[in-house]
């Protein structure tokens, strides 16, 4: 009777319960990424293509536009 019982609280102990929960969420962590992987490039490709087109404009200094009355040569 007591092999029975020790067998039997073997089968149904804490670690074995978290060790199985653990396990199931890996395997739906891991089914997650499979399924957005895919969803992932397109921003990926379109972040990578956008930042060298930043990184290839020709750096110019600002120039500056002054709005104000345009001096007159002669007076009228």
């Amino acid at each position: 009777m007591n092999g029975v019982l020790s067998g039997t609280k073997k089968v149904f102990s804490t670690t074995n319960a978290i060790g199985y929960v653990l396990g199931l969420s890996m395997i739906a962590v891991t089914q997650l990424v499979t399924v957005l992987w895919p969803l992932l490039f397109a921003p990926l490709v379109c972040a990578t293509f956008g930042l060298l087109l930043y990184k290839a404009q020709p750096f110019n200094e600002p120039t500056v536009v002054r709005v104000g009355p345009s001096p007159q040569i002669t007076q009228e």
